[in-house]
């Protein structure tokens, strides 16, 4: 698992080039959490963009590219889409290309459908 360093949005922005290849957790007025490596939005164990406004949205990243194998990679309660190597599907079509199980697929449906 990375361990990624807080650290504020200001203080991302002084950063040097050579410094932003960290990963990071950057937070912008408390309102959003980016996690970045290699200055590319990736998270592997959650979301890489999180927002505590009103919205309450979650957007996962892999390598820069929207992507989750659990879940949908985006989710704000209005809507939820499913992407694999950012490449939006219906959930149908996402679950015949994901290796889950028969439980997890109830679950799914619980939860978001």
């Amino acid at each position: 698992m990375i361990e990624y360093i807080n650290i504020s949005y200001e203080e991302y922005k002084k950063l040097s080039d050579e410094e932003r290849k960290e990963p990071y957790c950057i937070e912008y007025n408390n309102e959003i959490k980016y996690y970045k490596v290699n200055e590319i939005l990736h998270r592997e164990d959650g979301p890489a963009i999180i927002y505590f406004n009103r919205s309450r949205s979650w957007e996962w990243f892999i390598n820069g590219e929207r992507h989750r194998e659990d879940g949908p990679a985006y989710f704000d309660g209005n809507q939820i889409l499913w992407y694999l190597n950012n490449k939006k599907y219906s959930f149908e079509k996402w679950l015949k290309l994901t290796p889950i199980s028969d439980e997890e697929v109830i679950f799914l449906k619980l939860k978001y459908l």
